[in-house]
């Protein structure tokens, strides 16, 4: 699969309202409404479904937690960490988020649960996204945004899952972090270096791929 703008699942829907100019829109607000529907069918898939359950696999969390992980090495790897340099430069630094999804996996491991046998998770290739600084913004925007309903689903999934695994929700519930803070600085970094039209739209065709990609992945219940 590879997702393209002309591709009809991720065409932006139609506004009737009138607006502002692109160029007067920042891109924050561009970023949530070109993503509403690919953000939402995310949020439709079969696997995710299944956090909000009272009673939670731990093979299935297990799964789960390694797509993640999947899709943010191929987003780290390709694309976000070289734009750090940028990111840092406007004042953000980027904090992967891999070391949670590490212990998480480390707690159900210890409490008997194994991580998914190599080759269980697919890891996509490629996000098909533009390289460059649109894109980490993009990518910035998914990736970060994904701690708004975290903590939510950490005290859901903290209590669907067994007494000796509820420590695994490092990852859901970022500890020790100010989320509406930290989303309040992702917000100025995105809106400060998205201030051109082919950077606003790089960044808006890299977060629609990103939440296709995730749909993808989280499409069959593990």
């Amino acid at each position: 699969m590879i997702a393209h703008a002309r591709d009809a699942r991720l065409q932006d829907p139609v506004d009737p309202a009138p607006r502002r100019s692109d160029a007067a829109v920042p891109l924050m607000a561009r970023l949530k409404f070109r993503t509403r529907p690919q953000h939402e069918a995310l949020h439709r898939r079969g696997a995710l479904l299944l956090l909000m359950r009272y009673h939670l696999a731990p093979e299935t969390y297990s799964c789960i937690l390694a797509k993640f992980d999947a899709f943010l090495a191929t987003a780290e790897t390709q694309v976000l960490a070289a734009a750090d340099d940028w990111l840092a430069g406007a004042g953000f630094v980027r904090v992967s988020r891999r070391p949670d999804l590490a212990r998480d996996l480390a707690v159900l491991s210890e409490a008997g649960v194994p991580p998914p046998l190599p080759g269980g998770v697919v890891v996509p290739k490629s996000l098909d996204v533009p390289a460059g600084l649109g894109a980490a913004l993009g990518l910035l925007y998914v990736v970060e945004g994904s701690r708004l309903g975290g903590q939510v689903l950490a005290r859901r999934v903290g209590g669907a899952l067994p007494a000796g695994m509820r420590g695994a929700t490092h990852f859901l519930g970022s500890p020790g972090v100010d989320v509406a803070e930290h989303w309040r600085r992702v917000g100025v970094v995105i809106n400060t270096l998205g201030d051109t039209p082919r950077i606003s739209e790089d960044a808006c065709l890299a977060a629609q791929n990103a939440f296709h990609r995730l749909s993808e992945l989280f499409d069959e219940v593990p």
